[in-house]
């Protein structure tokens, strides 16, 4: 039996990795831009399918995510044709700001995971025990308090305290960034 797809050969190993690796901020991208989960799903879909046929014209040694997000753009405007009654979308203009800003090398994302893990060093231990239980170890608050010997209420204070320090480190380091 014969597909329209290709088999991926040795020569695509590098291609298919960086674009496994570039489906979370792909995704996100277009959830950025779109109105619907739906039409991001579909869009994701689309998306790949563009990159895979034209993988030959990626040059090796690039950077795969603003590459990938040009072939983006050019698929939100084509499904953005298809839905033209639709009044949710955003205009070409700021599509292409978008994509800029999501090409940059060092994303709101990666910013955001440094400037945390770094707060996460500079909390209290107890503050830093319940953002692992929580977030880490996906535990409940009940679970929490059996674990720790402490009452419901007195986990929700430390996880509250916790977060609020957290923020506010974050918001420091964002700020003294921006300077």
């Amino acid at each position: 039996m014969t597909t329209d797809v290709p088999e991926a050969g040795n020569d695509d190993t590098e291609f298919v990795a960086a674009l496994s690796a570039s489906q979370r901020d792909l995704w996100a991208f277009i959830v950025s831009v779109v109105p619907t989960l739906a039409d991001a799903d579909d869009l994701l879909q689309e998306v790949n399918l563009a990159l895979w046929s034209k993988r030959q014209e990626f040059e090796k040694g690039k950077r795969f995510l603003p590459w990938a997000i040009g072939f983006t753009v050019r698929q939100i405007r084509h499904h953005r044709t298809r839905q033209a009654k639709s009044r949710l979308w955003f205009s070409d203009e700021v599509v292409d700001l978008l994509a800029d800003d999501w090409s940059a090398p060092d994303t709101f994302v990666e910013d955001g995971r440094r400037y945390l893990s770094h707060c996460l060093k500079k909390i209290r231990e107890a503050e830093r025990k319940a953002i692992e239980d929580k977030y880490g170890k996906q535990m409940t608050v009940k679970q929490m308090a059996k674990a720790s010997g402490k009452s419901l209420s007195g986990v929700y204070k430390t996880l509250n305290q916790a977060i609020v320090s957290l923020r506010e480190c974050v918001r420091r380091s964002q700020m003294k960034a921006e300077r």
